[in-house]
């Protein structure tokens, strides 16, 4: 399984059965955010289950004069989501729609971007989560078992399912509170390790472990 939180969603006796594989990632770009104001990267593909125009919402939340502006990536695999996308562009300046874009043009903008927001309904496990924590660019995500079992129980960045108030309060907060802004990117840089292609690897070979130890004959 992809995360921590996955094997708990098991009955006991499958749970027992269960290893956990964190898909690693080994982007070839670090973290280097514009100086002024405050980039909020949302990446996925918009779809339902990604409840993927929450941080556009958030900005009716947030003063005009915080600077801060939202980017998606992500092509509209749902119908009536690129209406969607069109109409926020529409009424809300701040926000911007990129549609489609190749893998490297996403981790550029992860890379150039302050904030990642993972807004989810549901995750397997997301792989963007551990880009951004490879190239180091903090995380908002919301507080469901796929998020948390990437992440860690106790990370600084959730915010409950489909608010968009309390996603805006941790944005401010990350604008404004250098002291939260640390304890965000300390939390994330303890998780970085898991992500490392050689932890992969590691795990991979230990849940494959009994299959490859010779018979007795």
């Amino acid at each position: 399984m992809l995360q921590d939180e996955a094997p708990r969603l098991l009955e006991p006796r499958l749970r027992r059965r269960t290893r956990v594989v964190f898909q690693s990632a080994d982007p070839p770009v670090r973290h280097e955010p514009p100086p002024r104001g405050l980039r909020v990267a949302v990446i996925g593909h918009l779809r339902e289950e990604k409840d993927p125009f929450r941080a556009a919402a958030a900005l009716a939340h947030l003063p005009a004069h915080a600077g801060v502006q939202v980017v998606q990536l992500g092509a509209a695999l749902v119908p009536g989501m690129r209406r969607e996308a069109t109409r926020w562009m529409a009424r809300e300046p701040r926000y911007r729609w990129l549609g489609s874009v190749t893998h490297a043009h996403a981790l550029a903008w992860l890379a150039k971007s302050h904030l990642l927001v993972v807004s989810s309904r549901m995750e397997g496990g997301a792989n963007v989560i551990a880009e951004a924590a490879r190239i180091g660019t903090p995380v908002l995500a919301s507080r469901v078992p796929g998020n948390v079992g990437m992440l860690g129980r106790n990370y600084p960045g959730y915010f409950p399912l489909g608010d968009g108030r309390a996603l805006a309060s941790l944005i401010l907060r990350m604008r404004s509170d250098a002291g939260y802004a640390l304890r965000l990117r300390r939390a994330l840089r303890a998780r970085r390790k898991l992500f490392a292609p050689g932890a992969e690897r590691a795990a991979l070979l230990r849940a494959l472990a009994p299959l490859l130890r010779p018979r007795a004959r």
